[in-house]
């Protein structure tokens, strides 16, 4: 697409990626960019920083009707809804909706293999990279994953370049005006999710089916076959499709009985939950011709992502675990899930309007002490928790509802025993007491060093 001279225009600048990365490219590529976003400037101000010395106009603290009318192209960033009002205004007055996403795959030389799903996303498609990577492939690592500016990728890719991208369903919404998917494309799961964004589970489940829906039958799709929605999408594809199950510890092509054995299993990586992403990495991996030998070595040096169940220190014998990532209760559920130690959570936040499901009855049955970090679910959880005690018969684990992190999480030491785990995995939305989830994560790992520092030597 051919931005020079036109009037584009950035809707949400935001502190991650995209909206940075889309105001850098337009500028770049010639176009009069102006960048609207309701945050201030001084809450922008890193973002902004970032994009010095490029021609941009700011529109800060609010939206205003005059920009949208003003613009040919309008870029929406992830999480900005496709009904929203401004966007309405602009397309009636002719502009073009796109997002960064869309401008990248038009724009891409290179094989790109794509990931979904509502968890394990990012650690699959760190996984695919690093097993592609140690093969000695050409390859690069973009779309969803953080710290990322997936546009500026485009001078380093050629056509032998494989472009492994972890795909939201907002970023898949912006491949379906153009009839996009990526040429490999693996679906990790379907779990309820964006409920306050989405108008239910299959309006949700159709955006994450852009995934696969335009690909061709020379295209590859991989699906978990273990997750019931996974499974009756992988039944929609016209690709080459093949499904992984840690049930039947292996995988295997669509509609045939031929399995293909799972031995990849040796991980440092904690959790059923990440065995899944292995098999569904690991066939990707196969699938493309990778050695069984490079896949098993880069299996058993991945150490997973930085804030998905993060070991982050051993502090006086207690292990300190960060889970920021853990923005849903299935969320929340796996990750105690994978843990037998006796547990201290510090949980809670802002709901995105998800069912609890058995979050709060396996929080009472595996958690010594609960500590809730004060937001818009945190009563709702607090209730479950209650009423799954009482069923169960066994005692109140919560300890209290904080609004002050630092108190919170002095409380939840104070609890800690040795052999404990202090778990952060807060099962919400992180909006409100934190900029978003990554900020969260970064006070977490902050208040550890920091405690670190407290104790003497002979007590770490």
């Amino acid at each position: 697409m051919d931005l020079r001279g036109k009037r584009v225009l950035i809707m949400g600048l935001g502190l991650h990626g995209s909206g940075i990365a889309s105001a850098r490219y337009a500028a770049q590529q010639g176009a009069i960019v102006r960048v609207t976003d309701l945050r201030s400037e001084e809450i922008l101000a890193p973002s902004i920083v970032s994009l010095a010395g490029l021609p941009i106009e700011y529109v800060l603290g609010e939206h205003r009707e005059e920009d949208f009318l003003w613009a040919e192209i309008v870029i929406r960033v992830p999480g900005v809804r496709r009904d929203s009002p401004y966007l309405r205004i602009a397309s009636k007055n002719g502009a073009r909706i796109e997002q960064e996403i869309a401008l990248f795959f038009q724009a891409c030389p290179g094989r790109i293999i794509g990931v979904t799903g509502t968890r394990g996303k990012t650690t699959t498609t760190t996984l695919i990279y690093e097993i592609l990577r140690a093969n000695g492939m050409p390859t690069v690592i973009g779309g969803n994953v953080s710290g990322v500016e997936t546009l500026s990728l485009l001078p380093t890719i050629t056509p032998e370049t494989l472009v492994v991208l972890e795909l939201s369903s907002w970023q898949l919404e912006g491949l379906a005006p153009h009839k996009i998917s990526p040429f490999v494309s693996v679906m990790t799961n379907i779990y309820p999710d964006h409920l306050d964004t989405y108008n239910g589970m299959e309006e949700y489940t159709e955006a994450k089916a852009n995934i696969f829906r335009y690909q061709h039958v020379t295209d590859l799709a991989i699906f978990n076959y273990d997750n019931l929605w996974t499974r009756r999408l992988g039944e929609e594809a016209m690709a080459e499709t093949w499904y992984t199950s840690l049930e039947r510890w292996g995988s295997f092509e669509r509609d045939s009985t031929n399995l293909l054995p799972f031995t990849f299993s040796e991980t440092p990586m904690i959790g059923k939950h990440n065995l899944e992403n292995i098999i569904l990495a690991t066939t990707t991996a196969r699938l493309l011709g990778i050695p069984d030998e490079i896949i098993g070595s880069a299996v058993r040096s991945f150490h997973g992502v930085a804030q998905r169940l993060e070991e982050i220190a051993v502090v006086n014998c207690v292990r300190y675990i960060n889970d920021t990532t853990s923005t849903t209760p299935v969320a929340g559920r796996v990750a105690l899930d994978a843990f037998d130690a006796p547990v201290v959570l510090v949980a809670g936040g802002n709901t995105k309007f998800l069912p609890l499901e058995d979050w709060p009855e396996t929080i009472v049955r595996k958690c010594r002490d609960v500590i809730l970090l004060k937001g818009t679910g945190t009563d709702e959880l607090l209730l479950a928790i209650q009423e799954a005690a009482q069923k169960l018969g066994i005692a109140d684990p919560v300890r209290g509802v904080f609004d002050d992190f630092t108190t919170a999480m002095d409380t939840a030491v104070s609890l800690s025993h040795t052999g404990d785990v202090l778990l952060f995995s807060p099962g919400f939305t992180s909006f409100g007491m934190f900029l978003n989830e990554f900020d969260r994560g970064d006070k977490f790992v902050a208040y550890v060093r920091r405690l670190e520092g407290f104790l003497p030597s002979s007590s770490k």
